[in-house]
């Protein structure tokens, strides 16, 4: 890399290329021919603008990549402050071509058939602090929300459909042998079918946006992960629906994978 910038320098940063970056008169301290050439490196390594103006300073390759290897100490073109490389990114910013020094780079390494132009995001995960529920606590806690979000009289409404023997007050998980697999599945069933009923409940309606983001909620966790046998019974499918909500509490949460090993929540 020093030594193509050496051979490539005047080719790829001409004086002409930061010529409206400066006024006309007067004296540049550093040359930005020498400024592009650090800034290169310094993405290229990782660094701060202090590092990069130490390493600038103390690092033979780099002032060889420079064309400035005979400078010695106390020359201009031997070392420079940091704030230099803070100022002129500052004059690339608020110029017409900010991205001057990338887009001659790699116009050159194309032209050398060495890379092409990709532009990529890369998502940090934001990891959400609420705690995942399974799916028993997610319908339930849908058909809750759906009940606090209707007036009073469409809550009455869908309430007298519901058939459990709940009132759907208290949080949590529903009372159940959760040992005994008929008990778990009998459980899940009927809490598919008081979720059907409620949507039938508004049928009709005039639902305003509170109601209609709880109704949608509960759709969502109920067609997520339910699956209907054979014989007409709603049980939870194997496996994991893409875009899966994962929390009532935060709906926008979801399960994410940084790498293949590392998993989240947010």
């Amino acid at each position: 890399m020093y030594r193509f910038l050496a051979r490539e320098r005047a080719r790829l940063f001409p004086a002409a290329l930061f010529a409206d970056l400066f006024q006309p008169r007067g004296r540049r301290s550093v040359p930005p021919q020498i400024l592009a050439v650090v800034m290169v490196l310094q993405r290229l390594e990782g660094l701060s603008d202090r590092e990069a103006a130490d390493r600038f300073a103390f690092d033979v390759r780099w002032r060889y990549a420079a064309g400035v290897a005979d400078a010695v100490a106390g020359e201009e073109t031997a070392s420079f402050a940091s704030t230099v490389l803070v100022d002129f990114r500052a004059r690339l910013r608020a110029s017409a071509d900010p991205d001057r020094i990338f887009r001659v780079t790699c116009e050159l390494a194309r032209q050398a058939g060495l890379v092409g132009v990709r532009r990529v995001l890369d998502s940090a995960p934001l990891e959400d602090a609420v705690a995942t529920q399974d799916t028993v606590t997610m319908l339930r806690g849908a058909v809750r929300g759906l009940l606090r979000a209707c007036p009073p009289r469409l809550a009455a409404k869908v309430r007298a459909l519901l058939e459990r023997d709940d009132d759907y007050a208290a949080p949590g998980k529903p009372a159940c042998d959760w040992t005994d697999r008929a008990a778990r599945e009998q459980l899940v069933d009927a809490l598919v079918r008081d979720a059907y009923r409620a949507h039938f409940a508004l049928r009709g309606e005039y639902l305003d946006q509170r109601v209609a983001e709880a109704a949608t909620l509960l759709a969502t966790v109920t067609g997520q992960d339910i699956e209907e046998t054979p014989d007409g019974c709603f049980q939870i499918f194997e496996g994991t629906a893409p875009d899966r909500v994962i929390s009532i509490v935060d709906p926008q949460a979801r399960h994410g994978h940084k790498t293949a090993a590392h998993g989240f929540d947010g």
